[in-house]
């Protein structure tokens, strides 16, 4: 379920009655603070937000774009169970305002719907207001469905006439208002339906544009992730047909998971089959007389697709994995479950990639796994750790003027680990120079292993408010349990707090991480902290 649909269920608080409201006028603001992050990093609700006619393409074009989107971890905005009106309501206007991508997709019927011309119209101010302000904001991609972008920008043809009786009882303003919408949005260059000869193969192109135009997920501004993810792709051979088993290797926090889901997501579009296998510390435990049959089950189950399916037959999904190009990461799992793995990866073939990572070298080589084939993620730089750490404190790549010596002397009362200088400067973000003074020797009295990762996720934990806390527990609970998310924060779903709110402060803290999908991680070192709540 995901993180929207978990809060949904929680309060009982369906969006379809929220007050039906028009596209608000946009303006800009500016505000001045003492902070240094007065430009605090956007956040993003979605990668895409589709519009479109329903009547025209919701059970044919959307529905398969939506499935291709899906399955490359795109977040979509879907809007299921919304009741649509003469206006847009606040779920949509929010929806638009928190997507990278805007996917307008232009049909004979879309200006026969004042809801699909109030979408858009909120689409175009959008992202001309960003564009004015210089920031990075929203890009619109078109998709001319059996009509003309002439059509489409003069208001002419079919899409014209309906586009008239649309009009009939509206303002002159809001008409123009209209107008201006489709004229400008006609001018973006995007694909035109009747240039394919296939369908799916317009889909796929537009996935690939959209796949192409969203920073790797998760990852932008991770500094050093390229080079990292270069390294990677020459050591596993990308383009060969031998089959390749690697690991990444290095330190709690030094970036082995994000390493492994940003090559991850650039390279999976190659294989036919692809499955991405975390541990989750407490989670699934399985007898060890049982334990490599359930993995197996699991592994096939995740590969081939079918994870709420049974495999009745082992032996046929073994050899549809034998026989296909397979990209497998094994994300710091037990020594004892790679090895109940170990037959299936080593019958691999065609071109196969397994990539596994751990902070014990030692488990990589009982997986056969020779040292020129792992891959040592080593301590950033003192420049890329000032880097790391700017990011998070100030949104930008480095300390803006007055903040560089404190920056600098903050810094170095932590070991760099990636993990450790983001946490702490998510921790520092937005607090005044009198703030970030105190935090020294407020730091300093961490002795848990000196300059350890240990000290900075203590530091922020201790300044999480007991329902922060309680959150992050309950949070941590459920993922070792491999519980739905909801029983983590039903308990504290009251009038009085917002969860929604709560749980991204601990994103924003890098406690946590969402995923696309909707779904939570964390840290196994976060959670060893959380569970002693």
């Amino acid at each position: 379920m995901s993180l929207k649909g978990i809060l949904k269920s929680i309060f009982g608080k369906s969006r379809r009655n929220s007050n039906a409201l028009q596209p608000p006028p946009i303006a800009s603001s500016s505000s001045s603070s003492s902070s240094p992050s007065s430009s605090p990093t956007r956040q993003y609700g979605y990668d895409v937000f589709p519009s479109f006619s329903g009547q025209d393409v919701r059970r044919t074009f959307l529905s398969h774009f939506i499935e291709g989107l899906k399955s490359k971890g795109i977040k979509t905005f879907i809007d299921n169970g919304i009741i649509r009106s003469e206006s847009i309501n606040s779920e949509l206007i929010r929806a638009i305002k928190e997507s990278r991508i805007a996917v307008v997709i232009l049909s004979k019927n879309y200006a026969s719907s004042s809801w699909c011309l109030n979408e858009l119209q909120l689409i175009m101010e959008c992202k001309l207001i960003r564009e004015c302000s210089k920031t990075p904001g929203q890009t619109v991609m078109t998709i001319f469905y059996d009509v003309e972008p002439s059509d489409v920008r003069k208001q002419t043809g079919e899409f014209g006439k309906a586009f008239e009786e649309t009009c009939q009882g509206k303002t002159e303003e809001q008409q123009q208002r209209w107008r201006e919408a489709l004229t400008q949005v006609a001018v973006i260059a995007g694909e035109h339906s009747v240039s394919w000869a296939s369908e799916a193969e317009m889909i796929s192109k537009v996935i690939i544009d959209v796949a192409n135009e969203l920073p790797s997920t998760d990852f932008d501004r991770l500094v050093g992730i390229e080079a990292h993810v270069e390294n990677m792709k020459s050591m596993i051979c990308l383009a060969s047909d031998e089959v390749k088993i690697v690991g990444i290797w290095g330190h709690a926090g030094i970036g082995k998971t994000t390493i492994a889901r940003a090559l991850y997501n650039q390279i999976s579009s190659n294989f036919q089959l692809k499955f991405y296998k975390e541990n989750v510390e407490g989670k699934n435990k399985v007898l060890s007389s049982h334990l490599r049959h359930y993995l197996r089950k699991e592994l096939h189950s995740g590969i081939l697709d079918y994870r709420d399916m049974k495999i009745s037959d082992l032996q046929e999904a073994e050899f549809r994995l034998n026989h296909q190009r397979v990209l497998l990461v094994l994300d710091d799992l037990h020594p004892e479950e790679l090895q109940a793995l170990g037959d299936t990866i080593q019958g691999l073939g065609f071109g196969s990639k397994v990539i596994v990572t751990s902070e014990d070298i030692s488990t990589l080589r009982n997986c056969g796994i020779t040292k020129n084939q792992i891959y040592r993620v080593a301590f950033p730089s003192s420049e890329k750790a000032l880097q790391i750490f700017s990011y998070s404190a100030f949104g930008q790549s480095s300390p803006p003027r007055g903040y560089l010596e404190l920056a600098v002397k903050v810094r170095k009362l932590v070991t760099p680990i990636p993990l450790g200088l983001k946490i702490l400067g998510s921790s520092l973000r937005g607090k005044s120079k009198d703030e970030w003074i105190m935090t020294l020797p407020t730091l300093r009295t961490y002795s848990i292993h000196d300059k350890h990762i240990w000290k900075v996720i203590r530091f922020a934990y201790d300044s999480l408010s007991y329902k922060h806390k309680l959150l992050l527990y309950e949070l941590e609970r459920s993922i070792r349990l491999g519980e739905n998310l909801n029983n983590a924060i039903i308990f504290i779903g009251d009038r009085d707090w917002d969860v929604d709110k709560g749980i991204q402060k601990l994103a924003d803290m890098a406690l946590i991480s969402k995923l696309g999908d909707g779904g939570i991680i964390m840290h196994h070192l976060v959670q060893s902290l959380a569970k002693r709540f």
